[in-house]
């Protein structure tokens, strides 16, 4: 009797150690798996506010926000966003005025067909007008306003706007980071306007070493870029 349970209690043992190993091998395959989806997704430009901030580090350029004075990068970035709202708004209006205007004209084109001429050229303007943001967009969302870097993970975070000026960031390492004179990316881009290419993404990022407060962290970043002397 004492051995029938004795062995039964063995195999309770048995069959709970098991269970344990499975509970184990399985939430290692998951901690695995979420740990490949992180991987996976850190080519991609995500919303800045999805980030945690402590993981950031520190801000490696002189900028208005880390208490330098305003700073050419200051410049360009009020001088996108400014651009980038003027742009939205007049598109809005031109996609309000398009059709009643369109209306009109081709009505006064029937009419007179002496006018078809203007509500053609009119109707042409209207639609390069309205679509504007989109060229203005696929140029500015490469320009760079901010770059962070933690010294621990060696992983620096980009900072662009995205069409509705939205924060975005993208996360990469020195070794991502190619010239823009080798990169096999600029070969298909029609106007490859870029600095450097990260994850084959073309950036417009200062060059000039004198606008970083962490020129250690800059030399990093940029030993696979050839720098003019005089690169600003």
């Amino acid at each position: 009797m004492l051995f029938i349970l004795n062995r039964g209690l063995l195999n309770c043992i048995s069959r709970n150690s098991l269970l344990n190993v499975n509970l184990c091998l399985k939430n290692t395959s998951n901690r695995n798996f979420s740990n490949t989806n992180l991987l996976c997704n850190v080519s991609k430009c995500i919303p800045l506010s999805s980030i945690d901030k402590s993981t950031l580090g520190h801000s490696i350029l002189h900028l208005k926000e880390n208490g330098a004075e305003t700073t050419p990068t200051d410049y360009v970035k009020k001088g996108i966003i400014a651009a980038k709202i003027f742009s939205l708004s007049s598109s809005s209006a031109g996609l309000i005025m398009i059709p009643y205007l369109t209306s009109y004209l081709w009505t006064a084109a029937t009419e007179r067909p002496g006018m078809m001429v203007f509500t053609i050229l009119a109707n042409t303007f209207l639609g390069i007008l309205t679509f504007t943001p989109l060229l203005l967009h696929f140029l500015t969302k490469r320009f760079v306003s901010n770059i962070y870097y933690n010294h621990d993970t060696k992983v620096y975070t980009s900072i662009q706007y995205n069409f509705l000026l939205r924060k975005m960031a993208l996360q990469f390492k020195a070794s991502d980071v190619v010239d823009p004179t080798i990169a096999p990316e600029a070969k298909k881009l029609y106007i490859p306007l870029a600095t450097a290419f990260v994850h084959g993404k073309p950036l417009m990022i200062s060059l000039d070493r004198n606008q970083y407060r962490d020129q250690l962290a800059f030399d990093e970043m940029t030993k696979n870029i050839h720098i003019p002397i005089d690169a600003d």
